[in-house]
């Protein structure tokens, strides 16, 4: 199913052997594999490339100031460029006289090697800009065969005039792109390897399954790149929420070209990559969602799951009923609402302990995290977990303190996509 605005691409698996004739004065970068580096290369630039196969830090394989050096080229009025990539459901290439070319050694995790690669103008080689595109593209892959090691022998980078794009082995970003817009573009189509490359989730109906779980791996790999060189801030659910259930958002499972244009970034890229987070960090546990999640890549590596393929794996794995999640979450558009309304002590007296009496007044369930701060000024969390709302929305919770209370929060950390941050916070007047 061919490109189609947000739905993009759905294809089947394959492997392409190409050869491309293009004037001698080009360098071509292609999907895959380049079989005869002998044949398109100079003596020199072929002992850089050999070089860059085994070296942790950026090779140039041909230097900005080599561009308009004729002798850089070999001297040939054309060259047959011949590529391979197996197991791939589809083939790209860029070929241009202006490219500056670079690459570095990637590390896999079972030992095995692929190769960073990076094509771009010398007018955005500085070292804020492309001249640190091998790098990103590099981190990038050895960050995220984490979660299912890379499957192609090589990751070319093209600095184009597209925003961001991305095909299996090769990707095209924004030429001007610098800095964290460089990292975090290259990192995004990158991540596209694993959602929808090797995980063939079907993108034209299931938008989600392709840019959610790529943002939401975006995400953890910003955190590991470079000792959090570009990690943002933790998300504000609370500020999001009105964003995500704004009385003009679309559920998640809408089919992506039946959104309206204002809710695709939402929809498709944020809300479940935001969900997934949510999930890991707070309802599951890392440890628990990575295993899960490594296991439903594992499974439906180079298959086509549905949605409800994904629910059942991570269940499975995890042990777990999830459908409220789901609903709340994913199939429908429910909004969350939690809030405290009353405090008060056992027989009227503070050092009996407290109860708080809890109320859920939306349609979507999450577990409810508490703060709460005593006269003595000792502050405590409790967590309770989201089956406390399986018998209606009221919820009464003791809290064993032995001092009035002073302050109760819930949700403090604002990781929630609560609704109303005005009914969350009691504090004794």
């Amino acid at each position: 199913m061919p490109y189609l605005g947000p739905g993009e691409f759905y294809l089947e698996y394959g492997d392409f052997d190409v050869s491309i004739t293009a004037p001698s004065s080009h360098i071509v970068a292609a999907s895959g594999e380049l079989l005869n580096p002998a044949e398109v290369l100079t003596a020199e630039q072929l002992k850089r490339y050999r070089n860059a196969q085994q070296s942790e830090k950026t090779v140039a394989i041909r230097a900005k100031d080599e561009v308009n050096n004729a002798d850089s080229r070999p001297a040939k009025p054309t060259l047959t460029w011949k590529y391979r990539i197996t197991n791939a459901r589809d083939f790209a290439w860029a070929s241009s006289k202006a490219f500056v070319w670079d690459a570095a050694r990637i590390n896999l995790p079972s030992g095995k090697k692929a190769m960073a690669q990076s094509v771009y103008p010398a007018g955005v080689a500085a070292d804020n800009a492309w001249g640190r595109s091998t790098e990103y593209t590099k981190a990038s892959i050895e960050i995220n065969s984490r979660w299912y090691e890379y499957p192609y022998p090589c990751a070319v980078n093209v600095a184009s005039n597209v925003g961001g794009m991305e095909y299996p082995g090769i990707v095209f970003c924004g030429s001007n792109a610098k800095g964290s817009a460089l990292w975090g573009v290259t990192d995004h189509e990158f991540g596209h390897t694993w959602f929808p490359m090797i995980v063939g989730s079907n993108e034209r109906k299931y938008g989600w399954m392709d840019e959610g779980f790529n943002t939401f791996i975006n995400n953890v790999a910003a955190e590991a790149f470079n000792n959090g060189e570009y990690k943002e801030d933790a998300i504000d659910g609370h500020m999001m929420s009105r964003f995500m259930f704004s009385d003009r958002s679309e559920t998640v499972m809408k089919t992506p070209d039946a959104l309206q244009e204002m809710n695709i970034g939402i929809a498709l890229y944020f809300k479940p990559g935001y969900a997934l987070g949510l999930l890991r960090e707070r309802i599951v546990g890392k440890d628990r969602f990575d295993y899960a999640f490594r296991k439903y890549i594992r499974d439906w590596a180079f298959k086509h799951p549905s949605p409800w393929d994904f629910f059942r794996s991570m269940e499975n794995t995890l042990g777990e009923d999830l459908g409220w999640f789901w609903k709340g979450m994913i199939l429908e558009n429910y909004r969350l609402d939690q809030a405290i309304t009353k405090v008060e002590y056992a027989n009227g007296n503070a050092s009996n302990g407290a109860i708080l009496t809890l109320e859920n007044n939306d349609r979507m369930a999450m577990p409810v995290e508490i703060e709460y701060t005593t006269a003595g000024g000792k502050t405590e969390r409790k967590t309770l977990p989201v089956e406390i709302w399986m018998n209606g929305p009221v919820w009464k919770v003791r809290l064993n303190t032995t001092e009035e209370l002073t302050r109760v929060v819930i949700d403090p950390d604002k990781s929630y996509p609560d609704m109303n941050s005005a009914n969350n916070t009691w504090k004794k007047d």
